[in-house]
């Protein structure tokens, strides 16, 4: 069976706002998203994707020698993209037919052809106890991936060939040195100070560190990534590719291709992919009476079970100078926020100043083709059609 299906199942709605427009296996928390940490572990199978009809459009531009949505499943290896895992786990699981946490079917070895229809009928299967209960990490909110990171970031130190042979200087200071990990060609400035006394910091290729910035590990630095000047990157933190970031940010997530360049505070977030936020703009990551914070992803509210959380942020959402986000904050994807006072808990997509007014679909392309230039990037026709589709419900 040299085949690996990667399958997303019925919970991918609490993945919101990433899971709009991305598929489940694209999400990150350490050192790689979890595509990339299937494509390391199962590197001599051929790879099947099983996702939502509504966003193939999209993972097929990406990925476009990948098999999508086939009419028959064929035998082989089976993985819920919401799956955290490494050689060592895989090991462990590969022994079984079937593997699930709480309910979800996490692994499974198909060993017969199976129409689609019969393959999602076994993912969405609830399973029973007697099946073997599999201690793998596991997205479910689209938070997870903070509250994972720390864990995950020092298994991947371990797991993964890191270079610490960078030219140091005088003119920026290290605090555990043999912890700190960065490419040559990146640039740290004169006055940065990086402490990794209580984790790694890993910063990737071309990446800039710009004078007086502080950065405590653990963090995660990807490729082409700029630090602004005196920001404060505190621990937990994973800034993605292409990212632009200053202020304080403490565990959040940046997934790449974003701003937050100026001042502000931003805690226990999720900021997907083309989201400008701007200067002064903060958010509650603590409720004043120290409870759980309360979420919702738009068919009610529950207990995130969460004493910090702050904002998840979806795709092409533009945020106001001097922006008050409130602890447990939804902010949909092509959203243009602004305004005094706090900022609705719940904010649809689309929305422009608030949940009652929509953005003018021309002005959102307008934007976000002027912001994806600026990175040599385009605005694509399967990307429009995607928009414009959901755009209408």
């Amino acid at each position: 069976m040299n085949n690996l299906i990667i399958f997303e199942d019925n919970l991918t709605n609490l993945l919101k706002p990433f899971s709009i427009n991305h598929a489940s296996f694209e999400l990150q928390t350490g050192l790689f998203s979890n595509l990339e940490r299937f494509q390391n572990i199962f590197n001599n199978k051929r790879i099947i994707f099983v996702i939502r009809n509504e966003i193939k459009i999209l993972i097929q531009e990406k990925y476009p020698n990948t098999i999508i949505n086939p009419d028959v499943i064929p035998t082989g290896e089976c993985i819920n993209g919401c799956a955290v895992i490494n050689d060592s786990e895989y090991k462990k699981i590969s022994s079984n037919d079937i593997v699930r946490k709480n309910n979800q079917l996490l692994y499974y070895r198909n060993k017969t052809d199976l129409s689609i229809k019969e393959f999602r009928n076994i993912i969405f299967k609830n399973y029973s106890s007697e099946i073997k209960n599999s201690k793998l990490n596991f997205f479910k909110y689209i938070w997870d991936p903070i509250f994972m990171f720390e864990k995950i970031i020092k298994q991947d130190k371990k797991n993964t060939e890191l270079a610490n042979d960078y030219n140091y200087d005088n003119s920026f200071k290290t605090i555990n040195r043999k912890n700190i990990f960065i490419d040559k060609s990146s640039e740290i400035m004169p006055g940065v100070i990086l402490d990794a006394s209580n984790g790694p910091i890993i910063i990737r290729k071309n990446v800039k560190i710009d004078i007086g910035a502080l950065l405590q590990g653990p963090l995660f630095i990807d490729n082409n990534s700029y630090i602004s000047l005196g920001a404060k990157i505190r621990f937990n933190s994973l800034i993605g590719k292409n990212c632009k970031v200053g202020g304080e940010v403490l565990s959040s997530i940046f997934y790449k291709n974003s701003n937050k360049v100026h001042d502000g505070f931003l805690g226990h977030s999720f900021i997907g992919e083309w989201v400008n936020i701007g200067a002064g703009t903060n958010n509650s990551n603590l409720k004043n009476n120290y409870s759980n914070v309360k979420f919702n992803f738009g068919d009610g509210v529950f207990d995130s079970k969460k004493q910090f959380l702050g904002t998840m942020i979806g795709d092409y959402v533009t945020i106001g100078i001097s922006t008050m986000l409130n602890t447990g904050t939804y902010i949909g994807i092509g959203c243009n926020v602004f305004g005094p006072n706090f900022q609705d808990k719940y904010i649809n997509s689309f929305s422009w100043g608030d949940n009652s007014i929509k953005v003018r679909l021309d002005k959102l392309f307008k934007t976000i083709k002027i912001i994806k230039k600026r990175r040599n990037k385009t605005l694509t026709s399967n990307q429009i059609y995607f928009l414009k589709s959901i755009y209408k419900n």
